[in-house]
């Protein structure tokens, strides 16, 4: 089934990240479905989450870049600052309109 709107997973890793509500609300702004999970404490709980959830990307906040988070998350698009998810979520709609 496709889906006529980018979605993504949003996480804290481990512990509540403000800047997580801010970023959900700027990436709804560009029209983006967000699903906001909240702190999750391990690699395998974002994974079980991204499986669920099948999104088009993952933001992952408030863990420093890692091998074993980018080996977990295989197959997914994963952005670990805001700034990196905000800037794919408008050049994908650019590249779409």
């Amino acid at each position: 089934m496709a889906r006529d709107r980018l979605r993504v997973l949003l996480v804290e890793f481990a512990r509540p990240d403000p800047a997580a509500t801010a970023l959900g609300r700027l990436l709804r702004d560009e029209g983006v479905e967000v699903v906001h999970a909240g702190p999750l404490a391990t690699e395998e709980q974002i994974l079980r989450t991204a499986e669920q959830e099948d999104p088009d990307a993952i933001g992952v906040l408030g863990a420093p870049p890692s091998a074993e988070l980018e080996g977990a998350l295989t197959g997914f698009r994963v952005f670990t600052t805001p700034e990196k998810a905000l800037r794919w979520a408008v050049s994908h709609r650019e590249n779409t309109v």
